[in-house]
């Protein structure tokens, strides 16, 4: 490409570059007009969108409104009411302040502005398309904002065409409602998609409330309170129970200042604190409140400002560990209980010990002929102990085998699920479970309704947000069904829409294997160790789970040797 010059690019040109940064799909948009009405003062905000926000995103509020004035500044770039000077940069505290984003939204949508301020006689109308300005004058209209984005990227064709599905788009937009909802609990929000409510918050001001709203009641119990005070600020919110985890981070919230925040430094300060309490590939739920100082906080870091920079990372790492490690020690948690091991008393099993070491007379005499041990094709492996009724000990005759029970029944589950026919065997419960969702994993169970039948599950939509759970798979049928769906939830939400059948059916597959599967803790009896092994050996890969991690471990007459110094 041959250089031309340098020269200065064209106004339009430069606004559409811009709206690349701030607008980079339609909950960027939403974002963005949610926190203008929030830092108007609205108690009230509505979002209205159709086609997942590509034909139209409405928000309305009650918020102090703009003059006529107001409104043709706002669609120029860098005017704000937020910033004056240099210095506010590093003591930012409303949410917006860069002055692009309703510029940026206006150069590539048809943007429509109806606004009255509060001590205005006549609301006032502004309509722009592609930047330009098409009509403007006096309006009756309720004191506050609403702002309506039509045709987004209309005039980006390149833009519009890597918009993900209408699914993924409406589950981006339903995070980001219910993120300001959560930080916001005194704002009623209503979240409104092609006529059809998908949240409603009360605004009543409490926490729990809004959480209730998005995540529903069950969640909601099994959260603790949290407060904690460090050197630089506070923390507060709700953390879930060893008890109650998801297989993603999506339930990791944090709101540094009442700005949902991204960093990945305090997703590990969190899991760090429940590392010895859930499973490594399992992850708490966490609602949680920064507050510091705002000269602390570099939120000027990403042009949607979704990132941020702590000027003592280390302190607020250490700060979020203590935080919840005290508030879980407050509601301790029975490790016993949770994964189900035994007490000490039942550590040593007699029963076995009369198979394999008979008394005779007044005391333990053993030889080898005594102990006789069927080795064969079909029972490759004797067992001869479960050690914290996690691990079998068994023998071939030659060498000492550990299998870890969860890993192999794991892999006997997921193979007999590979081989089933097209329909899945279902076991109906015996009380049907409510499963309540939010509106992202709403949209998700209802674009896979059919799929997840076929699975074995048996679903019908029961009012806003809510399912009944009639059946699930059979070989599912041990675990929690409503833990279970969840986390197919959470996969289905990872894989997205357009991830091959193939891949979708392996990876849930491996869940349900995973919760049907013998838990850690679980006391078997001989004959269903031996079962065990038999099965684990007709399996494809007996050496490994379906997640890879190996299912035995073998101890040679070698290793014994080298380990006694002989």
């Amino acid at each position: 490409m041959e250089a031309s010059g340098i020269k200065i690019l064209p106004e339009d040109l430069i606004n559409k570059i811009a709206a690349g940064e701030v607008v980079e799909r339609p909950a960027s948009v939403v974002k963005e007009l949610i926190e203008n009405s929030i830092d108007a003062g609205a108690t009230q905000i509505k979002v209205e969108i159709q086609s997942a926000g590509r034909k139209l995103i409405r928000v309305s509020d009650n918020g102090h409104g703009m003059t006529k004035d107001e409104v043709k500044l706002s669609i120029e770039r860098h005017t704000t009411s937020k910033i004056n000077k240099l210095d506010d940069l590093f003591n930012i505290q409303s949410l917006g302040f860069r002055g692009e984003a309703l510029p940026s939204i206006a150069s590539v949508s048809v943007l429509e502005i109806r606004s009255k301020a509060d001590k205005s006689d006549a609301g006032c109308l502004l309509l722009v398309e592609g930047g330009k300005t098409i009509k403007q004058g006096e309006i009756g209209c309720p004191v506050g904002t609403t702002i309506s984005v039509k045709d987004l990227f209309f005039n980006t064709p390149a833009r519009k065409k890597f918009l993900k599905s209408p699914a993924t788009e409406m589950g981006h937009i339903g995070n980001i409602i219910s993120m300001y909802a959560l930080v916001n609990p005194q704002i009623a929000f209503e979240f409104v998609s092609d006529g059809k409510p998908l949240l409603i918050t009360s605004g009543s001001g409490q926490l729990l409330d809004a959480v209730v709203s998005i995540y529903g009641a069950d969640i909601a119990k099994g959260l603790v309170k949290v407060e904690h005070e460090f050197a630089s600020g506070k923390i507060s919110g709700y953390i879930s129970q060893p008890t109650l985890s998801r297989i993603d981070k999506s339930y990791e919230n944090f709101f540094v200042n009442k700005r949902y925040v991204r960093n990945f430094l305090l997703n590990r300060a969190l899991e760090d604190a429940y590392r010895t309490l859930i499973p490594n590939s399992r992850y708490p739920i966490a609602i949680l409140f920064i507050e510091i100082n705002p000269k602390q906080v570099d939120v000027n870091v990403h042009p949607a400002k979704r990132e941020i920079k702590f000027v003592k990372t280390q302190e607020v790492m250490e700060a979020i560990r203590s935080a919840v490690s005290k508030n879980l020690e407050t509601k301790p948690a029975n490790p016993s209980t949770e994964l189900g091991a035994s007490p000490s008393t039942k550590q040593w099993q007699p029963e076995m010990a009369e198979i394999l070491f008979p008394v005779a007379g007044d005391g333990l005499q053993v030889t080898s002929e005594e102990i006789h041990i069927e080795i064969d094709a079909e029972q490759p492996l004797t067992p001869l102990y479960q050690f914290k009724n996690t691990y079998i000990i068994c023998t071939d005759g030659q060498e000492l085998v550990l299998i870890d029970q969860h890993a192999a029944h794991e892999r006997i589950l997921y193979d007999e699920l590979r081989t089933q026919s097209t329909e899945h065997r279902a076991q109906e419960l015996l009380i049907p479970e409510t499963i309540e969702t939010n509106p992202k994993e709403m949209l998700v169970l209802q674009e896979n309704l059919d799929y997840l039948k076929n699975m074995g599950f048996d679903l019908e939509e029961f009012g806003n947000n809510s399912f009944i759970l009639r059946s699930v798979p059979a070989l599912a049928s041990k675990g929690s069904p409503k833990q279970l769906l969840t986390d197919i939830l959470s996969e289905l939400q990872e894989l997205g829409k357009s991830v091959q059948l193939e891949v979708k059916q392996e990876n849930i597959r491996k869940l349900i294997a995973c919760h049907g599967a013998i838990k850690a803790g679980d006391q078997l009896t001989l004959q269903e160790m031996n079962q065990l092994i038999k099965d684990l050996y007709t399996t494809e890969n007996p050496l490994t789970c379906p997640h890879g991690r190996p299912t035995m471990i073998r101890i040679t007459e070698e290793d014994l040797a080298k380990r006694f110094g002989r």
